[in-house]
């Protein structure tokens, strides 16, 4: 689907959209649609859309003095729930009569992608108002963003009107075509599920704590030019199947836009350890050999954004 299409959709605009507000300080509506996600209470399904398919899951999520519950179903594929006490997520995997249970160290829900702060990203993107449309039966205003540089793609949010709550993310690609999108198909704003039904659907099952393959390190790997907005949030070791030794995952982002970087002894890797860059959708991954060592960089970017990372990333030793 072309940008301009997004265009044609509201070239006339239905009669209820002229009594909905419209916000004029486009900076101020990003910041209040990243709070309103955090701190609204909300149940619905949405449907993420990709070049090879759909995913459909329900959401819940509940706010309060007390903290954030946040629980995840995945209903399409493999089952799976996610549930978010404040700033810990675990991940529920049926299996027969048990069910896994792992602990993850950095997991974002659709809607709540937006940092809050938001504002510093209108130093990155640009915003263009795309007035209103009916999501998932609510009255949303939409905003374009435009990245002001050559190493992120753009992106078109809409949020509803009254709550700010963020209803509907389109990822667009280098060409302003559609990506990827998540949408809510239907959505309940304002009430909140009681605490006692923020659990996983497998009480009859025996639950099994799987250790978690990832866990907090400092390494002295440092990227000394990074593009502009990028910061790193994690620093991590995974432990990976057939791998004899760990990996460190460093995990950057712009606060939309997520880079991850896997460094790993090069031998591991046998003879012919991929090199250069590969493409699937808008995700793009860069393989190189530093010393003794190869990196691999992924993420939803272009490629200059890759590159320039993992050529700029450099083995630093403390002083």
């Amino acid at each position: 689907m072309k940008l301009w299409l997004v265009w044609v959709m509201f070239i006339s605009l239905p009669a209820w959209a002229a009594h909905n507000p419209t916000p004029t300080d486009l900076d101020a509506w990003l910041n209040q649609v990243a709070i309103a996600t955090q701190q609204m209470n909300y149940e619905g399904t949405f449907v993420y859309q990709y070049d090879r398919g759909m995913e459909i899951s329900h959401i819940a999520h509940r706010y309060s003095r007390t903290g954030e519950l946040a629980k995840l179903d995945i209903l399409s594929g493999s089952p799976r729930s996610f549930l978010r006490i404040n700033n810990a997520t675990y991940c529920y995997i049926p299996t027969g009569n048990q069910v896994k249970v792992e602990r993850y160290q950095h997991h974002q829900f659709f809607p709540e992608i937006l940092p809050i702060p938001a504002t510093p990203l209108a130093k990155l993107y640009s915003l263009k108002a795309l007035g209103h449309a009916q999501i998932a039966d609510h009255d949303s205003f939409g905003v374009l963003l435009t990245p002001r540089d050559d190493y992120r793609y753009g992106y078109v949010l809409w949020a509803d009107s009254n709550s700010n709550l963020l209803l509907k993310l389109v990822k667009l690609d280098n060409y302003q075509q559609v990506a990827g999108q998540f949408v809510f198909t239907q959505i309940d704003i304002g009430d909140a599920l009681a605490r006692d039904q923020f659990q996983p659907d497998f009480a009859h099952k025996k639950l099994i704590d799987i250790p978690s393959r990832e866990s907090p390190i400092t390494t002295h790997w440092l990227i000394s030019a990074l593009p502009a907005g990028f910061h790193k949030i994690t620093e991590t070791e995974l432990k990976l199947p057939g791998k004899p030794q760990n990996v460190v995952h460093l995990v950057y982002t712009d606060g939309l836009t997520t880079v991850s970087l896997f460094i790993e002894p090069l031998a591991q890797l046998g003879d012919h350890p991929p090199h250069g860059l590969a493409r699937q959708g808008i995700m793009h991954l860069y393989a190189r050999a530093i010393g003794n060592y190869q990196v691999t960089a992924l993420g939803e970017v272009p490629p200059a954004t890759l590159v320039m990372m993992a050529d700029n990333l450099n083995w630093v030793v403390a002083k």
